[in-house]
């Protein structure tokens, strides 16, 4: 079972929200994108605080305060509130989830389900009274079609039977996640056979069977560590060494290999320690580095965070006999930590969405991943006014676009999905190790080339380097001539590129002759022409709507987005064989006279 719609009206700062989790292609990663108070934690706390689900908010595994029902009020009525809280989801069922629903409606209730149920809607309302809640009223959308016994009249199932059917189906949906900003007071020891209420001890224990089950060797707690660890046979006790040594080689593979590059080379291993005392058989987890062994405790805050973050999320997805979409909520995931943690962070979360779905939230160009554009979110604050500085807390409305359509409707707004830009926009690096350069007027050129010579021609034989318009690239002339390298520049044929052409040569002279071209020296048809102009409107708009399905005219801003996404993605494009021609042609006068 998938939850694939989610909206929310009068929660805190969200007047009427949807997001859909359902458009083609299909995704298993969303990113929530947006400025500071723009409402995204806000969004996260929504989707945690629908209370089908059974697995509770990490948060209270760390001992934090869950949100009351009254700290869930809009912010603008808190002073009297006479109104509803509505929560709805909407769940597609998969062929397997109809056939367990037929096979345990048959067995339990003699009912022959006969026509397939393809989604179900539930909604949670929570009723107030002068800001007071009253009560919470919940409702499904679910009509089960059939016969029941030996009859041949179709009919609808209710009562007890249908009651039945609800409660076997809400066990099957999605498990909700939400992982806390802040750090897990982790325990030393995990104590397994302790009789225990409290989520927080059977949490973990259940985190302890998630590393056995990657195993892939059918153990679990109860027969393969404690009852051995409690008999008196000192071999049982040298099976338990044995799966102790096997959880640490995995847990070493996947935690110390996955952050190697940040945690540096001074944690060598994970070592996993079964012990029992008066209180029981405990489990704790040892870090061995050069200086000895030490507890997690005593290691540093980064290591720490990444240490659980992936015990968390790394072994969820083996849990054994559990058919459920499990789904994280990431709050700013690594936020204060380096760019290349949140490298690191985006590579895994990349893995574990093979197994599992992730919804987070983030500000930071570090943590956007290109090919998950499709299923980002810009989420928008009426409240900031398109500032930050100036948050009016009566005007809070949190409202969310899908990202390409926010672009369509609001290309100004961009401090809105800034890190989106930030990670699309080149920024040159390592410009000493580049020799054979081009010098271009600017990124749109710089992208255009780049992917039809890359992408499309296969060919990648210099460095091309864009410069801030045809009129501002004296400095790099000046560093490549100082530096010695070779380089050309390639310029639009118009009247700005002529002109800035001449003043080159007059400028610099020698250090430039024979080095300056315009697109009409690559084909004389170019004349007063520009690099954007090489393709028909109608090809561009093609190219465009891949990115933009939805636009109905060509607009410079969306295609070279467009551009850009496919660049990063390595992503090819059907085109003409007469423009591949023209942007071949430019390739091979730009190689002659490079050299």
């Amino acid at each position: 079972m998938k939850l694939i719609d989610f909206s929310v009206e009068n929660f805190k700062g969200i007047q009427k929200l949807n997001i859909s989790f359902d458009d083609k292609p299909n995704n298993s990663v969303y990113t929530l994108v947006g400025i500071n108070e723009s409402g995204k934690t806000t969004i996260l706390e929504a989707i945690n605080y629908y209370e089908y689900n059974d697995e509770k908010d990490l948060n209270q595994i760390n001992n934090a305060i869950p949100l009351s029902k009254e700290d869930i009020i809009p912010i603008k009525f808190r002073s009297n509130f006479n109104d509803n809280i509505k929560i709805k989801a909407t769940h597609s069922l998969d062929e397997i989830d109809n056939k367990d629903l037929k096979d345990f409606l048959k067995q339990e209730c003699d009912f022959t389900i006969t026509e397939n149920i393809e989604k179900i809607e539930t909604i949670q309302e929570y009723i107030y009274k002068n800001s007071k809640y009253q009560d919470m009223k919940s409702s499904w959308s679910l009509a089960i079609r059939g016969k029941e016994g030996k009859s041949r009249r179709t009919t609808t199932l209710q009562g007890d039977n249908w009651n039945k059917a609800v409660n076997f189906l809400k066990d099957r949906m999605p498990k909700i996640l939400y992982f806390p900003t802040t750090l897990f007071d982790f325990p030393n020891r995990i104590y397994l056979n302790k009789e225990t209420n409290e989520y927080k001890d059977n949490f973990y224990k259940g985190v302890i069977q998630d590393i056995l089950d990657s195993l892939n060797e059918n153990l679990n707690i109860k027969e393969h560590i404690v009852e051995r660890m409690l008999s008196n046979n000192s071999s049982e006790k040298e099976y338990v060494d044995q799966i102790t040594l096997k959880m640490g080689k995995q847990l070493s593979s996947v935690i110390l290999g996955e952050w190697s590059s940040v945690l540096g080379n001074k944690a060598k291993q994970i070592s996993v320690k079964v012990e029992k005392d008066t209180s029981g058989v405990y489990i704790e987890f040892l870090i061995n580095d050069e200086d000895g062994y030490f507890k997690l405790n005593e290691r540093s805050l980064g290591f720490r965070w990444f240490f659980v973050f992936l015990l968390l999320t790394q072994f969820r997805g083996f849990r054994k006999n559990e058919n459920k979409q499990v789904i994280f909520l990431f709050d700013e995931p690594a936020a204060n930590l380096s760019r290349g943690a949140q490298r690191q962070l985006l590579n895994s979360l990349e893995k574990i969405s093979n197994k599992c779905s992730i919804i987070y939230t983030t500000h930071s160009q570090y943590l956007i991943n290109p090919h998950w554009l499709e299923g980002a979110y810009i989420v928008t604050n009426k409240a900031l006014e398109d500032n930050e500085e100036n948050y009016i807390a009566h005007k809070t409305n949190i409202e969310v676009y899908k990202y390409r359509d926010f672009v369509s409707k609001f290309p100004n707004k961009t401090s809105y999905f800034q890190p989106i830009l930030d990670i699309l926009e080149f920024i040159p690096n390592e410009l000493d190790l580049c020799s054979d350069a081009i010098f271009l007027e600017g990124k749109n050129d710089y992208y255009t080339l780049n992917y039809f010579f890359k992408i499309l021609l296969n060919k990648n034989d210099f460095h091309l380097i864009p410069g801030m318009s045809c009129n501002s690239i004296d400095d790099l002339i000046c560093l490549y001539s100082g530096w010695g390298k070779n380089f050309i520049i390639l310029l639009d044929s118009d009247t700005a590129a002529n002109e800035s052409k001449k003043r080159y040569e007059d400028k610099f002279g020698p250090l430039v002759e024979g080095k300056i071209f315009t697109l009409k020296d690559v084909n004389s048809k170019w004349t007063k022409s520009c690099m954007e102009k090489i393709l028909p409107n109608d090809e561009k708009l093609k190219i465009q709507q891949i990115c933009y399905p939805d636009s109905k005219k060509y607009s410079k801003n969306m295609f070279n987005k467009t551009l850009q996404e496919l660049l990063m993605k390595n992503q090819k494009i059907n085109i003409s064989e007469e423009i591949l021609n023209n942007f071949e042609s430019i390739y091979n006068f730009l190689n002659n006279s490079i050299k």
